[in-house]
């Protein structure tokens, strides 16, 4: 927020406090006047009225910061109970022009207190407020950089409060030529949960028809909370969008909450997962988000194809399983068991979950052995070799590495060799905290064959491989 905006605000919230004590202390200012203009014996009742008076509005004033609902029955209170004490302890042959006029002034504010408080029960004060910032956001200049912060401006989180009544004066706003304009506008509506008949379609034009992409973001985020069926499968459509913000939205939208109808995205989920130009895009799913029965069981499924879709599924599914591992380790630990351990399960599944369990070290050191076997995934082999080697020497895990040095695959050499050289202390030219070099390098075909000539060297006896380069490294 801008310093003008800043004094702006603490300008309009002096006012504000400035007239609410102004019209609290409207009741008890009558009260004082009618009580200076008559005689002590008529005017004892009135100084006590008063003091109660007083007392109210302070009590009042620190209890409600702003104009509540409550605020205005309570004001309706002090202007009656300023009535009550002009008309029952006045005598009428006492009364001075000063109580006729205070009496008069209380009626007025009491009439103008129902009138009031009936307009804002109504809506029409929250309407009015709501066609306000839609005027000022349509003929604002100075924007924030970059777009994105037109999210944060205090007149968006405003425009969403009263935007909670009824969606449309916002949606006028989507017809701006102007970016800015039509970003505040979708920001206010984000996450909408009730559209009257008409109001969700607009904000689908808008995201169909819309070039911006941290508008068409935001007109996503909007629709978060539809649950129609035209909505969803649309939103699913934008998991595969150029643009990777709106890619991230749309998938917030779907996956915030697992109670969404899996079988409405499951085909646009499926197009996204396959799709060779988000090869490299993060798995749908964030930390802490689980998925449906419906749609763990399609994922699996998929996880069984060769090629992108088989991979991304495996990730996305493991992130599930993440949250369900922190959340229900109980019921979560036998269900990742089965699978990895499962010589039937796809093995990008049993991979991507091999690698969550040996994480958080959840397998008992038999089980790790037993991902030692040969028909077991070449990777989740080397995964499993790598835990067991990091708590002391085993015969079977050098083993295991010797076994998959030999293998055709440059890649689980490269792989290879880094759990080589840094359980194994055999120097294999790999640079301590550097990534892996590329597949087709010098550097990486000199490791290789570094690597080969480690797996070649005659296999010793049990006992000389459990101590094999306890300290220092052995160069080839």
């Amino acid at each position: 927020m801008s310093p003008s905006q800043s004094l702006g605000r603490f300008g309009k919230e002096s006012n504000d406090i400035w007239l609410r004590w102004a019209v609290l202390l409207t009741p008890t200012a009558l009260l004082l006047l009618a009580a200076s203009r008559l005689p002590w014996q008529s005017a004892g009742i009135l100084l006590v009225g008063l003091g109660v008076q007083a007392a109210i509005a302070f009590a009042v004033f620190g209890f409600f910061r702003s104009w509540t609902s409550a605020f205005s029955p309570l004001l309706l209170l002090l202007s009656l109970t300023t009535l009550s004490f002009l008309w029952l302890s006045v005598p009428e042959s006492a009364a001075d022009w000063s109580v006729h006029l205070a009496q008069a002034v209380s009626a007025l504010l009491i009439l103008g207190i129902i009138a009031n408080y009936t307009l804002h029960q109504s809506g029409a004060w929250t309407i009015r407020r709501a066609h306000r910032l839609v005027r000022d956001l349509s003929e604002r200049k100075d924007w924030p950089e970059p777009l994105t912060l037109c999210k944060e401006l205090a007149e968006v989180a405003e425009l969403r409060e009263v935007s909670a009544f009824d969606a449309a004066p916002a949606l006028t706003l989507l017809e701006s030529a102007r970016p800015e304009v039509r970003l505040c506008a979708l920001a206010a509506l984000e996450s909408r949960k009730f559209w009257k008949p008409g109001q969700a379609e607009a904000v689908l034009a808008v995201l169909r028809n819309e070039a911006v992409p941290e508008v068409r973001a935001a007109a996503v985020l909007a629709l978060a909370n539809c649950h129609d069926r035209l909505m969803l499968e649309n939103l699913a459509d934008y998991l595969r969008d150029p643009d990777a913000r709106v890619r991230t939205a749309a998938a917030d939208a779907l996956f915030w909450s697992p109670d969404k109808p899996w079988t409405w995205i499951r085909f646009g989920v499926r197009k996204a997962l396959g799709d060779p130009a988000l090869r490299n895009d993060s798995a749908l799913l964030r930390e802490g988000q689980t998925l449906s029965t419906e749609a763990v069981n399609d994922l699996t499924a998929w996880a069984a194809e060769k090629g992108l879709l088989g991979l991304r599924s495996a990730q996305v599914l493991s992130l599930h399983y993440t949250t369900l591992l922190q959340e229900q380790p109980e019921e979560a630990l036998p269900i990742l068991h089965k699978i990895v351990v499962d010589p039937h399960a796809a093995p990008l599944l049993r991979i991507e979950l091999g690698r969550l369990l040996l994480r958080t070290d959840a397998l008992e050191h038999t089980a790790k052995e037993e991902l030692l076997d040969p028909a077991n995934p070449a990777p989740l082999r080397l995964l499993a070799a790598e835990k067991l080697l990091e708590t002391g020497p085993n015969v079977r895990a050098i083993v295991c590495l010797r076994e998959l040095a030999r293998l055709p695959n440059r890649e689980l050499a490269l792989a290879t060799a880094s759990v080589v050289q840094k359980c194994l202390h055999v120097d294999l030219g790999l640079g301590l905290g550097q990534p892996l070099p590329a597949l087709n390098s010098p550097r990486a075909i000199e490791v290789t064959r570094r690597l080969m000539a480690w797996a070649s060297q005659p296999d010793l006896g049990d006992n000389v491989l459990e101590s094999e380069y306890p300290t220092g490294y052995v160069r080839m």
